[in-house]
């Protein structure tokens, strides 16, 4: 063998085992993207070098990226460029321009790396069971909390994130897993589907989250009425669960109190969120274009626009994505976030018409629970439920792309 030979094949060789460490660092995140910030910190930082290295030595296919969903990728662009310029216009520039870094540099990077260099299916679906079994073991957890501790009226169990970070990721993961158990059944791994669904369902009631129950009984019924193609078995189903929940609220005092303070608009948590949007309309109404500015918001708020009867007086988000975005970045940035969130729905609907393939069904799950979940609760500051959604919806991206090419050939 010549050494010109050597050198044009040690590059390829090179790459390879980049990629494969690479891949075993998503992996490591995946895996720990129910239990612990910190381990995912952890693979990030791995990966930031080696991205950098694989960017510098093999660039990416930028085209070919960006026609697997061009919409998709134009507004999310969008919807950053009116983050930054909130941020560069924010009276607190180095707290602004550091959080549009950590929110759409650093956050988005696992989302990328999937993006430019996972190829193969079969990874795919490795890193997706990784984080199945990381948030159905925090599930457990919970569960594991619940069972040593009296179940009281007012008590909570989430395992080790918060519990409104669990119930974002939950109202995402329960009706996939309800997807999963009626288009793959009679499959080789059939029987754990169920199991998973029903200890989620389970950590989501003991959770409390009530938003998060709202969610995710909403995207069960859109999803399962996209996916059950018998009208009267979806109908049965539907009863069905509905017949079960209200037995275990009609049986379980602690979650029938939680059930019931839905309805009291003087329940503190309720009164609280109504006057916290009234605060973020303010802001808007005195900064229209812009907001008060990224990384603006908690100052702002506690400082200038907290109402006087608010009786949480050290809050800093509106909980509420839409109310966020118009409180902290304005017109521009609710409106790239709202037309970001609809279009979204809209390429996955009408990929799923044209193409029956489940990533696009799960691919509009994820978007329709997170953001659902996200209207009583500002989800996407949440480093756990941020990390996970722009990295699920990146494989769910990935593998719409390589079915294509499959199709293709």
């Amino acid at each position: 063998m010549s050494k010109s030979d050597i050198e044009e094949r040690t590059p390829g060789r090179t790459e390879a085992k980049l990629q494969r460490g690479m891949f075993w660092l998503l992996c490591l995140f995946a895996a720990a993207s129910g239990l612990s910030v910190a381990v995912m910190n952890v693979a990030m930082g791995l990966l930031v070098p080696l991205a950098l290295y694989h960017l510098w030595r093999t660039p990416p296919d930028w085209r070919g990226i960006w026609h697997i969903a061009p919409g998709v990728f134009g507004w999310l662009g969008l919807f950053v460029l009116s983050a930054f310029l909130s941020a560069v216009t924010a009276p607190e520039l180095q707290k602004g321009m550091s959080m549009f870094g950590n929110d759409y540099i650093y956050r988005m990077l696992p989302a990328g790396i999937v993006l430019f260099w996972v190829k193969d299916k079969r990874q795919l679906k490795i890193l997706v069971i990784c984080m199945v079994l990381s948030i159905s073991l925090n599930n457990l957890w919970g569960i594991g909390q619940w069972l040593r501790t009296p179940f009281d009226v007012g008590m909570r169990f989430h395992g080790p994130i918060s519990f409104m970070a669990q119930g974002a990721m939950l109202s995402a993961l329960i009706p996939l897993l309800s997807l999963a158990t009626v288009r793959y059944m009679g499959g080789r791994w059939y029987p754990v589907l169920p199991i998973l669904l029903a200890v989620a369902v389970v950590a989501l009631l003991l959770n409390g989250a009530r938003g998060a129950w709202l969610a995710t009984f909403a995207t069960m019924i859109v999803t399962m009425a996209l996916a059950v193609r018998n009208r009267k078995r979806y109908l049965a189903g539907l009863a069905a669960s509905l017949l079960l929940l209200g037995a275990v609220f009609t049986q379980c005092v602690p979650l029938q109190a939680r059930l019931a303070t839905l309805a009291q608009p003087t329940y503190q948590s309720n009164s609280e969120r109504l006057l916290m949007w009234r605060s973020a309309f303010q802001m808007f109404q005195d900064h229209p274009l812009l907001g008060v500015g990224l990384g603006h918001y908690e100052k702002a708020y506690q400082t200038q626009y907290i109402l006087p009867e608010a009786k949480e007086r050290t809050q800093w988000h509106a909980h509420n994505n839409v109310m966020q975005m118009l409180g902290e970045r304005g017109a521009l940035g609710a409106f790239t976030f709202c037309g970001m969130w609809l279009y979204f729905m809209f390429f996955s609907l009408r990929g799923w018409r044209q193409t029956q393939e489940d990533s696009y069904l799960a691919f509009f799950t994820i978007v329709l629970g997170v953001m659902l979940q996200g209207l009583t609760d500002y989800n996407l500051w949440s480093a756990v439920v941020a990390k996970t959604y722009w990295f699920s919806l990146a494989i769910a991206l990935q593998w719409i792309a390589l079915t294509r090419k499959e199709r293709s050939v």
